[in-house]
């Protein structure tokens, strides 16, 4: 299941509101693969925080005393397969106001109403604080009413690429997880589906993480768990000779390595999972940034895993189609999103031009099409 629309605001009707809207109003649209870009402050992070929040919410990680704002408005679209569900949700104070949840236009629940429908259409009385979603519940064997959607936020994994804390930390244990309130790029998570992917596929997952290693220039002959002093780390072979533990590796070296390892699991796995990655490419020369690219489209297109990434990088912007882009223009307190889904029109005439993908943003044809043209030649 992926997230497919969004409109979004938080501090509703004070001087500080900010939104998520689409291009006229429209909703913001998403696929399995999103590029996020914009120019400085357009909301590109604050977007990434917006979605991991709702993930949060929805799967009962949190409840609204930990919300970004004490009044929050989301309006979402979650697309599984041929089936749709729609999802409303304000709070003022961190007390909820409306909730209504609609499965292919059918209302399941509306927390007003008092509406919460199982799968075989039984109303099914139930009882929620203010600062808890509905959504959320789960029934007397501690099974969600609603899997899907707690599944989704629960799959809603963080990962940013410029961060270099979790590199230099070892696990105690690498076959189990300690804990259960893990990002997708704390060692214990990293290290423990390294091990599983090993463990369940065998040569074929590891094989896999190193050629797309080798395709990015990096002679990696293995890759294995050892013991270090502290604990356990992953350790590769350079050359066929060298051994480069965790913390020697390179930032760069890191990154690529675990994002791998957590696309090759859940590709061979068939897991769904929605993968937020902040500041994509950082720490990766030009070549290597576009191979990575086409890499990680290549095993996100049509599987099972969202993926939302930022950027700054012309060369990122370059490499990956317009189809996947959502261009963030902030106007005043809105980010008003333009994309394939909303602007179509405006997509389809740029490959006219002749121009580079990182043009598009550059000179605001997203926003002007062939009208910006014109005005420079004049």
């Amino acid at each position: 299941m992926i997230l497919s629309a969004l409109k979004y605001t938080r501090y509703v009707d004070e001087p500080r509101e900010w939104s998520i809207v689409g291009n006229g109003g429209d909703y913001a649209y998403f696929g399995n693969i999103n590029l996020l870009v914009g120019k400085n402050a357009s909301g590109k992070s604050r977007t990434l925080n917006v979605i991991r929040e709702i993930a949060d919410l929805v799967s009962g990680r949190i409840d609204l005393k930990y919300a970004i704002s004490p009044s929050e408005r989301f309006e979402l679209t979650f697309t599984n397969g041929e089936d749709q569900y729609a999802y409303y949700l304000i709070f003022k104070e961190r007390a909820v106001d409306e909730e209504i949840l609609s499965f292919n236009n059918k209302v399941i629940l509306d927390r007003k109403k008092k509406i919460l429908l199982t799968a075989e259409d039984q109303h099914t009385p139930f009882e929620v604080k203010d600062y808890q979603l509905a959504v959320a519940l789960h029934d007397t064997s501690d099974r969600p009413f609603f899997k899907n959607i707690v599944q989704w936020g629960e799959s809603l994994k963080n990962y940013l690429f410029a961060n270099q804390l979790e590199k230099n930390r070892l696990v105690k244990d690498y076959t189990q997880i300690d804990g259960d309130d893990h990002d997708i790029d704390d060692p214990d998570v990293l290290i423990y589906i390294f091990h599983k992917g090993r463990e369940l596929y065998g040569d074929m997952f590891v094989s896999e993480v190193i050629e797309n290693m080798q395709a990015l220039g990096y002679d990696i002959s293995c890759i294995d768990i050892k013991r270090e002093s502290g604990g356990y780390g992953i350790v590769i072979e350079e050359e066929g000779e060298y051994i480069v533990s965790q913390r020697e590796m390179s930032q760069g070296m890191f990154r690529a390595l675990a994002l791998f390892i957590m696309l090759t699991y859940a590709r061979l796995d068939g897991i769904s999972l929605c993968l937020l990655v902040d500041d994509m490419g950082e720490g990766l020369d030009f070549d290597s940034s576009k191979k990575m690219i086409d890499i990680v489209t290549k095993k996100v297109h049509k599987s099972n895993v969202q993926f939302f990434m930022t950027t700054n990088d012309r060369q990122v912007m370059n490499q990956i189609s317009l189809r996947f882009w959502s261009v963030i223009d902030r106007q005043r307190n809105k980010s008003i999103f333009y994309d394939y889904t909303n602007s179509t029109d405006t997509f389809e005439d740029f490959k006219y031009t002749g121009l580079n993908n990182f043009d598009f943003l550059s000179s605001d044809f997203y926003k002007e099409g062939f009208g910006i043209i014109n005005e420079e030649n004049d």
